[in-house]
């Protein structure tokens, strides 16, 4: 295989390992446990419902435009442009993809859920349109020799940490949800960026 495919090769065999584990257990060992922590910690729900807000129209314009523009900014129109890619296709078939695990959403009997989440946990839309935007934006922020860029990572990574723990505060995915979205988007993210954008 030449070593210019591998890391696509790795992210492909990432996604099927994955996939094939949320498709078999409605949510991991740990999982609950976990959750309660996160929930218990959590002071209230109202900046976790902000936080997702993100995703959502009108906001999520905001961050799209926010992170093409970094994105230009770190890796130039290569950059914009996996960025922009990237979005489009989590736009287009974010939820859709929710069909291939089927993962049930958590249960309330179980841990705290606030209203009443649709449709499957696996992957997070949510998670998902973080992975593409902040996501897509840490790893350009890795390759720069920006004097900005630690810090362009830094926000970026705590907005990723942030969401991961506004969905579980607000019982709408485990913890196992969130990881594990990120991880599938941004081993596609960083083998296509690693193939497409120079370091430096």
């Amino acid at each position: 295989m030449p070593p210019r495919l591998l890391p696509f090769a790795i992210a492909l065999g990432v996604s099927v390992l994955v996939l094939t584990a949320v498709s078999l257990e409605p949510y991991f060992a740990g999982d609950v446990n976990l959750a309660r922590v996160i929930q218990t910690m959590s002071p209230g729900t109202e900046w976790a419902s902000a936080i997702t807000s993100l995703a959502t129209a009108p906001g999520k314009y905001v961050v799209m435009g926010l992170a093409i523009a970094l994105a230009y900014w770190l890796g130039g129109w290569k950059g914009a442009a996996i960025a922009a890619v990237a979005i489009a296709i989590e736009q287009a078939g974010g939820e859709a993809s929710k069909l291939i695990a089927k993962r049930p959403r958590p249960s309330p009997e179980l841990i705290a859920v606030v209203g009443r989440p649709s449709g499957f946990s696996f992957p997070s839309t949510f998670t998902t349109f973080i992975a593409v935007t902040f996501g897509t934006v840490w790893l350009l922020a890795r390759r720069s020799r920006i004097n900005a860029a630690p810090v362009i990572a830094s926000v970026a990574a705590l907005v990723i940490a942030l969401g991961w723990g506004a969905r579980v505060v607000l019982g709408a995915h485990w913890p196992s949800d969130v990881v594990l979205t990120t991880l599938v988007c941004m081993t596609w993210l960083w083998a296509t960026i690693r193939a497409v954008v120079p370091r430096g």
